[in-house]
């Protein structure tokens, strides 16, 4: 039985994102409407190239410099983010909407521990006084399956599984409290037991901070054991 929400904190209304490679504009993504609600786990599926990860880019304002919003509205808590200035932007992804990018396994840095990476994410917010950083460090990484955290921390990213390192990413973006995460393809470089580990996680972690997750995914039969909701694009970047 899915679970009822009721506070949509992010909406997308007629969204057309399109590509200014050729000097005539051409919408490659078109009509996309859907709300997000607070605490809940929408899985958005279509195949590969219908517009997905854009949808997600222009969630959190980070399109390629070729594509850009052409028309629609995209609301978080009633306001339309598409007027935000590089300022605003760059607010909203540290605090309210974090991204979790497809092929992000080769986000981390391969020569800085982990501890540094994270301590540099955390504190985008705040300054954290050591000691209290260090606890906070433990906590979110045992919150992420990890029954030893001082064995990651010291770690580089090449020492550990692509399983390990995704963990790693989800400790990082919860390290920002946000109140949305969007996964684009959080998977995709996985095997079959670590892709069930990834999003059992996301689950777990969707309940224990009342997150609301955006599962951004290909594989339909796969999400939809975890998803509240599923929503399909198809290849023209439509919902249908």
């Amino acid at each position: 039985m899915r679970t009822t929400f009721i506070n949509p904190i992010l909406s997308v209304e007629q969204l057309e994102i399109s590509s200014h490679v050729m000097e005539k504009p051409s919408p490659i993504v078109k009509d996309v409407t859907f709300q997000l609600y607070s605490g809940e786990m929408l899985a958005l599926t279509g195949p590969s190239g219908c517009g997905k990860s854009l949808t997600a880019q222009a969630v959190v304002g980070l399109l390629e410099r070729e594509c850009k919003v052409t028309y629609g509205n995209i609301y978080y808590k009633s306001e339309n983010i598409l007027d935000y200035d590089v300022k605003s932007w760059q607010m909203l992804r540290r605090s309210d909407i974090a991204l979790l990018i497809q092929h992000s396994l080769n986000g981390l840095n391969p020569i800085r521990t982990v501890k540094k990476q994270m301590v540099e994410t955390m504190n985008q917010n705040k300054k954290w006084p050591r000691k209290e950083g260090n606890i906070y460090l433990h906590s979110i990484l045992h919150q992420v399956g990890f029954s030893d955290p001082d064995d990651i921390l010291s770690a580089y990213p090449f020492e550990l599984s692509g399983g390990m390192r995704q963990r790693v990413l989800l400790a990082m973006m919860i390290s920002l409290k946000p109140k949305i995460l969007i996964a684009d393809e959080p998977t995709t470089a996985l095997d079959v037991i670590n892709r069930e580990k990834v999003l059992t996680l996301l689950k777990e972690l969707q309940y224990k901070f009342e997150m609301a997750i955006l599962l951004i995914s290909h594989d339909y039969e796969n999400i939809n054991k975890y998803a509240d909701r599923v929503i399909k694009m198809d290849q023209g970047g439509s919902i249908i």
